[in-house]
């Protein structure tokens, strides 16, 4: 059916509401930066476009995008970011994660945060195996330059090879990142997906109907109502996490 002249359908104002975001300035006096996000918000307003997918589907793409681009602090009606400073946050690594007393992470104390282990190539500057102050600084500088508020993360949780429903997935952050920084939690589908999320009161009253996750570095512990895992994937927990902009997804593969 044509696109009604006077009344305009759900497409046009798809792709009104993708103009109006893409037209928004950028800086931190003006509205939010496009960054990580952008190449998934362009994927979703190109389908609106082409009419390939419902309206409810087009606008609850379109509004978890606007949620992962809001990240200005400055600006009380969006989501703010977290205060995490990246010199501080680093010197309190080091503080808790070296156990030798020589200035680095690295070997068995890198074990003890796996979310900075799981990017470690990021972290390790110099490739010494070794992670010092100056290069915990640099990379929480770059992973939060943005001041994005929060993003979208889709978990996967397999076991034994198969998707592990009713897990509960929980998101710790690294204790050197502050108060602000907020655990995130989801229980997966039959399918082993899980949607994370921080609690409802730490995100903004008219974005509540949304789930969304802090930038940061975590620690993950995945339990299971009926199932015992063993104790590395949670009280023991090797499984780590860190965000990684523009990818809104994580897989753990479980094994006994």
């Amino acid at each position: 059916m044509p696109c009604c002249a006077t009344a305009p359908c759900g497409r046009w104002r798809m792709i009104s509401t993708w103009r109006s975001i893409a037209a928004w300035p950028t800086g931190p006096t003006s509205g939010p930066s496009l960054h990580c996000d952008e190449r998934r918000m362009t994927h979703f307003a190109t389908l609106a476009a082409r009419g390939l997918c419902d309206r409810r589907s087009r606008t609850a793409r379109i509004a978890s995008c606007l949620l992962a681009l809001a990240g200005c602090s400055w600006n009380s009606g969006r989501f703010a970011a977290p205060k995490v400073d990246p010199d501080s946050a680093a010197a309190d690594a080091i503080e808790l994660y070296d156990a030798n007393a020589d200035g680095a992470i690295s070997g068995e104390e890198l074990q003890r945060c796996p979310g900075m282990l799981s990017k470690l190539a990021a972290y390790d500057a110099n490739q010494d195996g070794a992670v010092d102050q100056a290069e915990i600084a640099l990379r929480l500088a770059e992973l939060l330059k943005h001041r994005t508020g929060a993003t979208e993360l889709d978990c996967t949780v397999t076991y034994r090879g198969r998707p592990l429903g009713g897990a509960t997935v929980l998101l710790e952050p690294e204790p050197y990142l502050g108060d602000e920084v907020k655990p995130a939690e989801g229980v997966t589908a039959p399918s082993g997906v899980a949607r994370l999320s921080i609690a409802p009161e730490f995100i903004p009253e008219h974005l509540r109907r949304l789930k969304a996750v802090h930038y940061g570095t975590f620690k993950v512990r995945i339990t299971h109502p009926s199932i015992p895992l063993p104790a590395r994937y949670n009280s023991q927990s090797q499984l780590g996490y860190e965000t990684e902009a523009g990818n809104p997804y994580v897989a753990f593969n479980l094994t006994d």
